[in-house]
């Protein structure tokens, strides 16, 4: 799991789904399987288009792409 730097929202993974969400209320803003590349790339659209500031959209493109990398799927 990491914080993002703004501190309101977390990314984790879970089983085999990562998930960005609000702390505190749980809200989801991203919900992917990182081995499924066009899941992934969904979800880096649905990042870029949030209400995330932009330092946190690039910590949340980060930990997206790491999540994708470790996952070794569909390549």
């Amino acid at each position: 799991m990491a914080r993002l730097p703004g501190r309101q929202f977390l990314i984790q993974q879970v089983s085999g789904t990562v998930i960005l969400f609000e702390d505190g209320t749980e809200r989801e803003i991203a919900r992917f399987d990182p081995a499924d590349i066009s899941a992934t790339a969904q979800a880096q659209k649905t990042i870029r288009d949030s209400e995330l500031s932009d330092e946190d959209k690039c910590f949340a493109h980060f930990w997206s792409g790491y999540f994708y990398a470790h996952a070794g799927g569909d390549r």
